[in-house]
């Protein structure tokens, strides 16, 4: 029988009343006076016995007091024992309730009163809660799933859990407009549990983070710089008509190149006018007189002073303007 039996109630009752967890805390006490057998203490069905025999008529002569009934100190100790289990679970608030009950059973009405109607009012308000809850457009999905989980926690705690796929519904149909595609997705058939919800949005949440960073301004900056870099490598690298003076001394290409050939045709071409002399006349023949040696440097002479002159206009054509330079 219970009474004789040595128990540790706080391994059937592990929470203390509260008006949030009746119905968690309703059940372990259910649980504990049904593994005991008192079930019926607390709702009535094991009434209280007949305090005195109804059969003794004898009354001693010293005390004239009644024999009581063994049935009666029976249950008056299970019921004792069963209140000081329920007593011992209160908090001091719902102590203050219980004051002045003698059995079980009318602390357990009066506890059931106070709480019960309670926590039917909170599951309405918990359950309207998460049908609204909406995540805001600044608000991160961690924050978003924090508040989302301690509604379903709260509700787990009264005795009404949210079932898996109406968890699934109601996190992925609250996310916004942002997050439209992946709603639509993930609500297809068949949808996913919970827990692969979750880990679902984290990793969708993750992408977006990175996409709106990869086309922030400083990335952007970031991005047309090394492009900028890259387009100059390829122009140093390219045959065009300036020198390139960056680092150590200039590097030399093939346009160079050509330019310093063109820059030594023209010194030779400039030498050979400035040292010109009357070719000799060929051996044999007779030695020309001063007229025709004249006339024979007016004719050649023009030709090689149109020689001259067209490659310093063509050595004036190829060098670098000051724009160029300053590009370089």
């Amino acid at each position: 029988m219970a009474a004789t039996i040595s128990l540790n109630v706080a391994n059937f009752v592990t929470l203390k009343l509260t008006p949030e967890n009746y119905p968690l805390w309703r059940e372990q006490l259910l649980a504990l006076a049904e593994s005991q057998d008192m079930v019926g203490l607390l709702t009535g069905e094991k009434e209280q016995p007949a305090i005195h025999n109804i059969s003794s008529t004898t009354v001693t002569s010293i005390t004239g007091a009644q024999t009581i009934s063994e049935d009666y100190l029976k249950w008056r100790k299970d019921d004792r024992l069963l209140r000081g289990w329920i007593i011992g679970t209160l908090t001091e608030e719902s102590l203050g309730l219980v004051i002045g009950l003698e059995s079980s059973q009318t602390v357990w009405s009066a506890l059931k009163e106070a709480y019960a109607q309670d926590s039917q009012e909170r599951e309405f308000t918990l359950r309207q809660k998460l049908t609204y809850l909406r995540k805001d457009s600044n608000e991160s999905v961690a924050e978003y799933l924090r508040k989302f989980k301690g509604i379903c926690d709260s509700l787990a705690a009264i005795g009404n859990p949210v079932p898996d796929k109406t968890k699934v519904y109601c996190l992925l149909a609250n996310l916004g407009p942002k997050y439209e595609s992946f709603t639509t997705t993930m609500l297809k058939p068949p949808m996913p549990s919970y827990s692969e919800a979750v880990s679902l949005l984290q990793g969708f949440e993750q992408r977006i983070t990175w996409l709106d960073t990869s086309n922030s301004p400083s990335y952007a900056f970031y991005g047309q710089r090394n492009q900028r870099q890259y387009q100059i490598h390829n122009n140093n690298t390219r045959q065009n008509h300036s020198f390139n003076s960056r680092g150590r001394g200039f590097q030399a290409t093939s346009s160079n190149l050509r330019q310093v050939n063109q820059v030594k045709n023209h010194s030779s071409m400039l030498q050979r006018v400035n040292d010109y002399t009357p070719r000799q006349p060929p051996p044999g023949k007779r030695r020309m007189t001063t007229a025709e040696r004249e006339l024979y440097k007016d004719e050649k002479l023009p030709t090689l002073r149109q020689t001259w002159t067209y490659s310093k206009n063509l050595l004036e054509s190829t060098k670098p303007t000051s724009k160029q330079r300053r590009s370089s």
